[in-house]
Order: C-alpha cells, then structure tokens, then sequence
C-alpha cells in the first residue's frame, strides 16, 4: 500500500509539472521576438524631488491613494486620503454591472470634489509599491475628464528613502466644485468585449494561480477569460512603479503584444491591477487601450459564459 501510494504521489506530482508547461505554453504562446521600440512618455511621472518642490503649491493636490491607517500613521505633507476601500460599496457594485466601470459620476462629483480637485489642479498621486493603489486614481480621473494627474514615481517607500518630509496631521480640505466628462472609451463593457471577440488582445494582470483557477480570489469561478494572456502586473512594475522602457520592452516581445490590436486589461474588480495595465501601456503610447470594469467579478458570475481552458485542474494538485 505504501508503494501504491508513492507511486500515485510520485504520477500526481508529474502530471502538474506537465501541466503547468503546457499552461505557461497557452499563457505565452509561441511568438517570434519583435521589437516594438516603447518608451516612457514625459508628463506621466514624477520623481521625489520635483513633488518636494510643489507640497505650498495651491494649485497642486496630493493624493494619498494608500488605506486609510496607512495615511493616518504618516503621509506625504499636505496630502488627502483617497483609499481604494471607497469606492466598494453595494451600490458601487450595483452601478458597475450596467455602467461598465465602479463609481457613478455622482460619486466621482463627490470623491474627488471633496478631495479640492477642480479643473486647473494639477494632482499627483501616490501609492505603495506593493499594490497598484494610485493607477485607480489616476485612470478614474483620466476617465472622468481631468488629465492634469501624474504619479509618484516609486511611491512613498521612495519618498522615504530619499529623506523626504512625512507627518499624520490629517488635511483639511475645502470642497470644491469637481465637474465630471465621463470617456466612455476609456471602458470595455461585457457586451463591448463580446461583440468584439479576437479582435482584442486581452491582458490578465492578476497572479498565475488566479489565472489558471487554483486561486478563485472569492470570484464564483475560478480561472480566465478565454484567450486571455497572464501578464501579471509586477513583471511591468518590479519593485518600482515601472521597470525601464528597456524591460518593459522585452515583456512585451515575450508575449507578442503589439500596438495593431486594441488592450483591454482586467483583473478581479475591475480596478488596481487592471488599471494599472491601462494606466502603464497609456505610458507608453498605446492609443487602443480599454479596462474591462466588470472584469472577473462580472464574468465569473455568468454562467453562461465560458471559462479559459485551464479551469478543469484538480484543486488537490
């Protein structure tokens, strides 16, 4: 009985090995390497020393997109607190599913109107290197009308480590009159993504594990959305907002993604690692780039819909 059950062990353990390969086959396809010559756009980031400059500036409007004890304990001076947590409610839920994307405009009015963003601001967001916090910001801002917004480039463990100021003194903030423009291209909705079918390059930027279904994330199924690619969102960032343009490139051959077909990006929400994808390939000049906002969140939950082929692995494995 004990050499049966070796020999089990031993044939279970070769056969996710086996697998795995052939998945990382299907996530990677096989693609020819082909440079595609991306750079990092001016006016998208900013580095420490050029934010030091700006903390008296009125005009300026520092987001702490970071959770709120995080923001509590210490912050960049002068900053407010915008935390991804806000924007989960029920009914931000609700309206996703027929408006496409997680706030109503509504909501934006008031976020960001509470926040002192008005048309002449010019925001610079922040967030930890560990998630992608601050993309949510930026692309909600981006999707509503304000393009004025840029990022901190290497977060607050940059700010840090540079020697730069923090304090917890929560700011005060005067309301202001936060106008909305909402971009409706910005958004690739279910049925947008349905009617267009191969004619996308769809990006998953979660981990491996929730890509191939080991790892469901609390979504009703686990696994992918049919011919999606597994990028996850660190391969892009690494310990940093962004790798170099150089690194950046070679992802990119690995997988074969080129500027011919539109992007669209998902995740499990619809917003962190899948506005991340959006915010990072606008970076770098890609013109037909779209977030999925219902993303594995809404797909899962039809049972209509099918799921990549990946999603059959035994849970023991």
């Amino acid at each position: 009985m004990k050499v049966a059950s070796c020999k089990l062990q031993v044939t279970s353990t070769i056969a996710f090995i086996l697998l795995t390969f052939v998945i990382g086959c299907q996530r990677t396809g096989k693609v020819e390497e082909k440079t595609i010559g991306v750079k990092i756009s001016p006016g998208y980031l900013v580095e420490t020393d050029e934010l030091a400059s700006l903390l008296e500036r009125e005009d300026v409007v520092i987001v702490d997109a970071r959770s709120e004890d995080k923001y509590k304990k210490f912050h960049i001076p002068n900053a407010v607190n915008i935390p991804k947590t806000i924007f989960r409610t029920p009914e931000d839920i609700e309206y996703k599913k027929g408006g496409g994307f997680a706030i109503p405009p509504e909501k934006a009015e008031k976020v960001f109107g509470e926040a002192g963003i008005v048309a002449n601001s010019r925001v610079i967001v922040y967030d930890s290197i560990t998630f992608p916090d601050a993309s949510i910001i930026w692309t909600f801002l981006k999707y509503y009308g304000h393009d004025n917004v840029q990022v901190l480039k290497g977060g607050y463990e940059r700010w840090v480590s540079d020697g730069r100021p923090v304090i917890n003194e929560v700011k005060v903030v005067k309301r202001a009159d936060f106008k909305v423009k909402p971009r409706l291209d910005m958004v690739a909705t279910l049925q947008w993504l349905l009617d267009k079918g191969k004619d996308v390059i769809i990006l998953d930027m979660r981990t491996f594990a929730e890509y191939i279904g080991t790892n469901t994330a609390g979504n009703k199924r686990g696994g992918s959305i049919p011919g999606a690619i597994n990028i996850e969102w660190v391969e892009l960032a690494g310990d940093s907002t962004i790798k170099s343009a150089e690194e950046i490139q070679k992802v990119l051959n690995k997988y074969g993604i080129n500027k011919e077909k539109e992007i669209v990006t998902y995740c499990n929400w619809g917003i962190g690692r899948s506005t991340y994808g959006f915010m990072l390939f606008k970076m770098l000049g890609f013109e037909k780039v779209r977030v999925y906002g219902g993303s594995m969140e809404e797909w899962s939950s039809r049972a209509d819909l099918p799921i990549g082929d990946v999603k059959n692995i035994p849970a023991d494995l």
